[in-house]
């Protein structure tokens, strides 16, 4: 039986709370980074003289197709997931400097860090087995379809290794909530904070990017299930986490639901009509 400060607290009110603010910073982590990889890549572009429209399901490049040479099209469709990942790590080294800090917005990070993996390795994985992103870069260097094959498992591999150890920095944001991560609330937490906004957030954003999202980048939202795949079988091994011994509530995290969802209209109703970056040639 749980003797915990924590036994009154798995109520089915403190899952939604705990849920909905997990959603909110990975909507804003997705939306994030996603802009960041975008606008990265038509930056980039300009110095191609290439002009671009940043539309909310993909990234138009205004040039005619025999106006791509090999060195641009290698940079400008592996920048997104380089700059994602890099960004990723940064943010992942943040969380660990302030994971016990007892702030919801650490989150961000973590979430950050999380889209950062899919888009760069479940982007190579969907790239290399479409031909289409960044498996374009894959193409120009004449890989066969054994060394395609080896792109891909490897991609795969390092989704799964990268989702086994993070998982931990996950379960230690649950000192945002209780005092103690044990036997008895690590399903309930793992499921409120990580799966179900995982499994949420991707769904609304494959929503939000609906008729015109593409299967190349459905494919890479879609290895986030993937990525969930080792949280789920990791977690029941932890050992008792032990935080902070003074009483902890949980609290809905009003401001970054706001903040969260002026985020997913924006980027909806704005890229409708585009955010263009102009080349010489555009």
């Amino acid at each position: 039986m749980d003797q915990t400060k924590d036994k009154n607290k798995r109520t089915f009110n403190n899952f939604l709370i705990i849920f909905f603010n997990s959603l909110s910073y990975f909507l804003i982590a997705f939306i994030f980074m996603y802009l960041l990889g975008q606008i990265s890549t038509a930056i980039a572009a300009m110095q191609f003289e290439y002009s671009s429209i940043i539309y909310y399901y993909k990234l138009m490049f205004l040039i005619d197709s025999g106006a791509w040479n090999g060195d641009a099209v290698k940079l400008l469709y592996s920048m997104a997931p380089v700059v994602a990942l890099i960004f990723g790590i940064i943010f992942l080294l943040l969380f660990i400097q302030i994971y016990d800090n007892l702030s919801n917005f650490k989150a961000f990070f973590l979430w950050c860090f999380a889209y950062a993996v899919i888009w760069s390795f479940g982007a190579l994985l969907a790239g290399t087995i479409l031909n289409k992103g960044i498996g374009y870069v894959v193409m120009y260097f004449y890989f066969m379809d054994t060394g395609k094959l080896i792109i891909s498992l490897f991609a795969l591999s390092m989704l799964l290794i990268i989702s086994t150890f993070t998982t931990k920095w996950f379960l230690f944001s649950a000192n945002s909530y209780f005092n103690e991560l044990n036997e008895h609330n690590r399903a309930f937490f793992t499921f409120s904070h990580v799966i179900f906004p995982l499994l949420v957030g991707t769904a609304i954003m494959i929503l939000v990017k609906l008729p015109k999202i593409s299967y190349y980048e459905l494919f890479v939202l879609l290895t986030g299930l993937v990525y969930a795949i080792p949280v789920l079988l990791r977690y029941p091994g932890y050992p008792t986490f032990f935080f902070d011994d003074f009483p902890i509530r949980i609290k809905l995290d009003k401001a970054a639901i706001i903040v969260a969802i002026f985020f997913v209209v924006a980027f909806r109703v704005v890229l409708e009509f585009g955010l263009k970056f102009s080349g010489a040639t555009g």
